[in-house]
């Protein structure tokens, strides 16, 4: 017996590695798929750790040189033989049954991962297409137009369709700088229309607060203490000069 357990079949195979992770890693940098690299790892270290067929002989083996059943030699062996022989049928099933267990979870892996990639790419996709179609230069366009559009005169006109090309500035390539910058504009000065006259109301202003002044095309802040109008550049925030207020 010991000279058939010293056959080639029945030799240990060289040492795992440092477990079932191992190579994870350089399989990904090789550019292997998520179920490739599952696969890989379960030919390296099968859930067996002993061939079902070097089990089977093993077993029926010990059990042929232990145990008889009274009978010829035959007859011995295949008495046996037969509870390793349904044990060899288990453990190569086991063996199976992981293996398209893994290729499953692989297949899982690879078809999230597609998904995942084609989410993205379809996110983009809009995100370029809604940056296309509502671009500072695009919003300018339409908002001038609009302004501008004789349909939209009445009796009287707004401040839109009096200052059209500082009001389509003021809703597009500002509000982009504003934005940008975490600046927050509260609206247009006040004011009070007269025919076709402006009254700017700088007093009407909230102190600290950002005001757009569409004549101009500045931003104005109003410090109540030193009775001053603050003049700023829309797009770089630059302070321009002081302008005292009448008292």
């Amino acid at each position: 017996m010991s000279k058939i357990l010293k056959r080639p079949m029945f030799r240990r195979g060289g040492e795992v590695g440092g477990g079932i992770m191992t190579g994870i890693r350089q399989n990904f940098a090789e550019g292997k798929s998520a179920k490739e690299r599952l696969l890989s790892e379960y030919e390296a270290y099968p859930v067996q750790s002993v061939d079902p067929v070097a089990k089977f002989l093993i077993s029926g083996g010990l059990r042929g040189l232990s145990q008889t059943g009274g009978g010829g030699t035959l007859g011995n062996l295949a008495k046996a033989f037969e509870p390793a022989t349904e044990r060899l049928f288990e453990d190569i099933g086991a063996q199976d049954k992981a293996r398209r267990d893994l290729a499953m979870v692989g297949t899982k892996m690879d078809i999230e991962s597609e998904q995942a990639k084609n989410l993205a790419l379809i996110k983009a996709r809009a995100e370029s297409k809604y940056q296309k179609e509502f671009s500072p230069e695009r919003k300018q366009y339409e908002l001038y137009n609009a302004y501008t559009d004789p349909k939209n005169k009445g009796f009287t006109t707004t401040v839109e369709q009096d200052f059209p090309r500082a009001m389509s500035d003021y809703g597009s390539y500002m509000e982009q700088a504003f934005r940008q910058n975490k600046i927050d504009v509260i609206d247009v000065v006040p004011y009070k229309k007269t025919g076709k006259a402006y009254n700017w109301e700088f007093d009407k202003m909230i102190p600290g607060g950002l005001y757009f002044k569409p004549d101009t095309k500045k931003l104005y802040q109003r410090d109540a203490e030193k009775n001053i109008l603050i003049e700023y550049d829309p797009y770089s925030f630059k302070k321009l000069r002081d302008i005292p207020l009448g008292g």
